[in-house]
């Protein structure tokens, strides 16, 4: 829709300037054939039309302009533009209108031929004024300054003010004012045509075109320049047809003629450093690919590839290499030589890996540790005569300079970049500083290939510790054993991926429920080893040593030949009998078992004696462990938990400790299960100030739910008795 509005709004002025034109030039026909009429107010109501007509013109042509077009375009453009109307206005001489006779500082036109070629030459030649301010405009704006835009408004305002300042006047009718403005536009114009910063930038190929088109545009600038004055026929044309726009059209040709014959003047100086300049460009466009591949590209052969390469292109050398150093050179050896490194040679370019290998054995290590000591670029202008590389006229090198420069990470040397060139004194201060940015790219993406190495091999093992976490989570019971006569919940949160703590059920029979809380020394993966073994243990001979004395002396035999020395499991294995609620609990080093009644509100740890399985001998870890009872009645409660629990610690409050648990437990009796497990695990995070756990942290709570006067069943004997009823 706007594109359509547009097109309309450009439409209406060109048909409104035209029928302008077309009135002015019916007035030229219907005023001036008879002779001079000396209506004042007629000429400025011409002249006026004239300048809204090209006004709204030149509206058109900005809404069509395009600026963002190379300036050798420009230039040519202009050229061509130049040469068009130049050809054109060639006319003049070969038609030879009937011309004007002066009267009264007045044109009077001696034949109609003579306005029609006036009005037709003011239009082409204006037009193109117009369109050559506006290239100059884009060429002036190229690289602009702070002040480019406020001279160049200067320079218009002068430019229009000239010729506004003639509108009143008579053809050949001159004034003062016009003549001060215009001295002060030829101002604005000299100071407007030093904006030539943009030649700078330009390429060799395009400082010689624009050096030609230069000096083309000026010389018919001048052309147009000398046939726009008032002197000359043409000149006389756009007087008759429009003083202001003669005015106009004169200045512009005198802006014109200036600004382009600068130009010419400055790019030829220029073109002399036109090859340093490409260089420095080529540099930097050379850093912004190669900053683009280090960030991403992560084949690191093609990094050291990129590098190798760019070093042979931006500093012209005739080869180039790269060593990797693999490991570090031992202290002992610094100043001392640097035998000790592992060096691998990368993307060598323009010489074989053979000739390297000739260099670098053939004494070519006191260069390398050259560079690695001193930690600096190493310049050597003359192989042949330099003591440094002396040696190297025995292995017939076709090289006569080289540079070598040391990749630095974290002020270790990590590689060293070669490049050499077949003439002495190749390399110049810019060649090494070059040299050195292609190093320290180089340095990042050899950085960079072995942290994502790192990272691949630490997502690699992410996954498989995430595996063994979803392992030993289904070594956990999936299930609660879900039993009339007790309410049970668990939890067991590891500090790590995966932990040491364990906990477990078990029905012996229809009547005994066996209850296991334990926790292996140390964290991690070791530990949840362990602990997966455990589980077996149970499973396997809980059913067949059913004492929970007994049991634990059987798996510490089973473990102490496997376990590590310095690694132990502790456990807590109690086993109740469902229809008396009399439990025996049974403990090898672990935390005590939590005991609350809810009658009484009385609460006690049960303790008895016992080491840690995996510690001491056979016969003296079975004189030490002991085992005791304890009787349930309705509504009591017991906790089994490990040390992630009590010893729960923040730096402001210290341990969690037995006595807090204690608390806890006595205030959340009434509770169900889960109730007083949510209570546990409330208290301890408060706590630790809601931070992560530092250790595995597991729960067990069993409540006793049945009256011990009645013999309860279990689940499966309710529903046989509910199914024989």
């Amino acid at each position: 829709m706007a594109k359509f509005r547009k097109k309309i709004k450009n439409v209406f002025l060109m048909g409104s300037g035209s029928t302008l034109l077309l009135l002015v030039f019916l007035s030229d026909v219907a005023f001036r054939r008879g002779g001079e009429i000396g209506v004042g107010w007629i000429t400025l109501l011409r002249n006026l039309f004239v300048l809204v007509a090209f006004l709204e013109f030149y509206v058109v042509i900005e809404s069509l302009w395009q600026s963002g077009q190379n300036i050798t375009k420009k230039l040519g453009f202009a050229l061509v533009l130049t040469i068009v109307v130049g050809a054109a206005s060639s006319l003049l001489f070969i038609v030879q209108p009937s011309g004007f006779d002066i009267k009264n500082y007045s044109l009077i036109p001696l034949g109609f031929d003579s306005i029609v070629w006036a009005n037709i030459y003011g239009v082409v030649l204006s037009m193109t004024m117009l369109v050559m301010l506006l290239i100059l405009r884009d060429i002036i704006f190229s690289r602009r300054r702070k002040g480019t835009s406020r001279n160049f408004i200067i320079l218009i305002g002068f430019v229009a003010a000239t010729a506004l300042s003639t509108l009143a006047n008579k053809s050949m009718e001159s004034s003062l004012l016009a003549s001060v403005l215009f001295g002060c536009s030829v101002l604005a114009i000299v100071l407007n045509s030093f904006r030539l910063s943009w030649i700078v930038y330009l390429s060799k190929r395009e400082k010689i075109i624009s050096i030609v088109y230069g000096f083309l545009i000026f010389c018919l600038s001048i052309g147009f320049d000398i046939i726009t004055s008032k002197g000359t026929d043409t000149g006389k044309s756009l007087l008759f047809y429009s003083q202001p726009l003669q005015s106009f059209a004169s200045t512009m040709a005198l802006f014109s003629t200036i600004y382009f014959g600068m130009t010419f003047i400055s790019t030829l100086f220029h073109l002399p450093t036109a090859e340093a300049f490409e260089r420095k460009t080529s540099e930097v466009s050379s850093l912004h690919n190669l900053s683009r591949l280090v960030t991403q590209v992560f084949d690191f052969n093609e990094l050291v590839d990129s590098v190798t390469t760019m070093t042979l292109e931006v500093c012209e050398a005739k080869s180039s290499w790269l060593e990797i150093i693999k490991t570090a050179a031992p202290a002992g050896l610094l100043g001392k030589g640097h035998r000790g490194l592992e060096v691998v040679t990368s993307a060598p370019k323009n010489i074989s890996q053979e000739e390297i290998h000739a260099i670098m054995n053939f004494r070519g290590e006191a260069l390398r540790d050259l560079v690695i000591s001193e930690r600096k670029p190493v310049v050597i202008d003359s192989v042949k005569n330099d003591k440094r590389t002396k040696h190297l006229a025995d292995v017939k090198v076709n090289f006569s300079s080289m540079a070598v420069v040391p990749l630095l990470s974290h002020d270790q040397v990590i590689g060293i970049l070669y490049a050499t060139k077949g003439v002495e004194f190749g390399f110049d201060r810019d060649d090494v500083d070059v040299i050195s940015a292609f190093a320290d790219q180089a340095t990042i993406a050899i950085e960079n290939s072995r942290l994502i190495e790192k990272s691949l091999e630490r997502e690699r093992l992410m996954r498989e510790m995430m595996l063994a976490q979803d392992m030993q989570r289904k070594l956990l019971p999936q299930e609660l054993p879900r039993l009339w006569e007790v309410d049970l919940e668990a939890l067991s949160t590891p500090a790590f991926e995966v932990g040491g703590d364990y906990y477990d059920f078990t029905m012996l029979d229809e009547n005994h429920l066996g209850i296991l809380v334990g926790d292996v020394s140390g964290k991690g993966v070791s530990a949840a080893f362990y602990m997966a073994e455990m589980k077996g243990i149970f499973q396997s001979l809980s059913k067949i040593y059913r004492e929970p004395r007994e049991f634990l002396s059987k798996a510490h035999d089973t473990l102490v030949g496997t376990i590590d020395k310095r690694s132990f499991i502790s456990l807590i294995y109690g086993v109740v009998d469902l229809r008396c609620g009399l439990m025996t609990v049974a403990r090898a080093g672990h935390c005590p078992m939590l005991f609350v009644s809810r009658k009484t509100k009385k609460a006690e740890f049960i303790k008895p004696v016992g080491l840690g399985l995996g510690m001491g001998s056979r016969s003296f870890f079975e004189r030490t462990i002991m085992q005791e009872n304890v009787q349930f009645a309705e509504g009591d409660i017991a906790v089994f938990y490990t040390d992630g629990v009590t010893e729960a610690r923040s730096e402001e409050n210290g341990e969690f400790g037995y006595e807090k648990l204690m608390e806890v437990v006595r205030s959340a009796v009434d509770k169900s299960a889960l109730g007083v497990r949510e209570a546990i695990v409330t208290a301890v995070d408060r706590h630790m100030d809601h931070k992560p756990p530092e250790d595995d942290l597991t729960i067990v709570v069993m409540k006793w739910i049945k009256r011990n006067n009645n013999h309860g069943k279990n689940i499966s004997e309710k529903k046989d008795e509910q199914l024989q009823n």
